[in-house]
């Protein structure tokens, strides 16, 4: 078994199996009994044509265990599937019912089953109080490694000051948070009326923004320990962010403690990434690779029986160092999640 980590793989939630782990009156409510758990993601997550194969709604931890085997993985982190809509919840008492019995659901399907598991846990954004007792929760009771952010679909901006105690309980339990891509609602692009180009944007720019927001809004100089990864969007995304905020720094209108590169090299920035990225040799040399972390995706884009594909592709590559190749094929993840 190599010494690799998987940075961001999925879960295919069971429904039924779910439902089991709310807390009453929840479990009993009309809603649920029809399996309508979340609201919908967007209007493109509706049936469409794919390849055969790509997106297995049948697997669970045993499949998932055959993946890593497959692929030489020493583990995976693992993030939502269905909840990648969680964002768009308005109910604040749903939102920590549906985060308390996803965690919970998680850690007697997955982290029980097996150590090569880990997991990022939900935490209810609607309401901040909650989600940093829920954290800890997850954290300290469960095992988890860190807590699942959406990067669209919330009413405030990820830098709001109401979510700051969130950010605050994370760097003191010296645990990762995950600002995932996948909701692409009002970010112009998703009236396009052919998915691709939605999904080629809607997951890397909502990082972008982000990220914009942490730094100018002093998240990174308020939690100068706090570890956060911008998964599922590439690397492409960071020049264009490092050179606009250089812009703006050099014309007095953005404030920051630091030089805006300083916050993409502190040590505490880390990003996902795909091994086909033609941008990610250059984000290396811009960046420096501590950051990058290989993240596979399955088993929403990668078959089984293609499972080393995706390791192959950055094993293969010339324009990165055999050393930065271990460092983002495994040990980047490692540090992230504390694994």
């Amino acid at each position: 078994m190599s010494h690799y980590v998987d940075a961001d793989g999925h879960i295919m939630e069971k429904t039924a199996d779910l439902i089991r782990h709310l807390e009453e009156p929840w479990r009993s409510a009309d809603t649920v009994t029809e399996r309508r758990l979340l609201p919908s993601l967007d209007e493109f997550h509706t049936p469409r044509f794919r390849k055969k194969g790509t997106f297995d709604f049948n697997v669970g931890p045993e499949q998932w265990l055959q993946y890593l085997d497959k692929t030489g993985l020493e583990s995976t982190v693992l993030y939502t599937t269905a909840a990648l809509a969680y964002g768009h919840v308005v109910i604040p008492e749903w939102a920590v019912a549906y985060a308390g019995a996803w965690n919970n659901y998680v850690h007697e399907t997955y982290l029980r089953k097996s150590p090569r598991f880990k997991a990022m846990a939900l935490i209810p954004m609607q309401d901040p109080p909650s989600a940093v007792v829920e954290l800890r929760r997850a954290v300290t009771e469960l095992g988890m490694v860190g807590a699942y952010i959406p990067s669209n679909g919330l009413k405030k901006h990820l830098s709001a000051k109401e979510f700051w105690p969130i950010y605050e309980e994370a760097q003191k339990l010296d645990c990762a948070v995950g600002i995932h891509g996948g909701s692409y609602s009002d970010l112009g692009f998703n009236t396009f009326t052919k998915f691709p180009g939605t999904r080629a944007l809607g997951m890397p720019v909502p990082l972008a923004i982000a990220m914009t927001g942490m730094i100018q809004d002093g998240v990174w100089d308020a939690f100068p320990k706090l570890r956060v990864g911008f998964m599922e969007g590439g690397t492409g995304w960071i020049p264009m962010i490092v050179d606009r905020l250089e812009r703006e720094h050099e014309y007095g209108e953005l404030h920051c403690q630091r030089p805006v590169l300083d916050y993409f090299t502190s040590g505490n920035f880390y990003v996902g990434c795909e091994g086909n990225e033609r941008a990610l040799s250059n984000v290396v040399n811009l960046i420096g690779p501590q950051a990058c972390m290989f993240a596979s995706d399955f088993p929403h884009e990668i078959r089984m029986e293609e499972a080393r594909h995706e390791i192959d592709e950055i094993e293969q590559r010339q324009d990165i160092s055999s050393e930065y190749k271990k460092l983002i094929l495994g040990e980047n993840a490692k540090r992230f999640y504390k694994i």
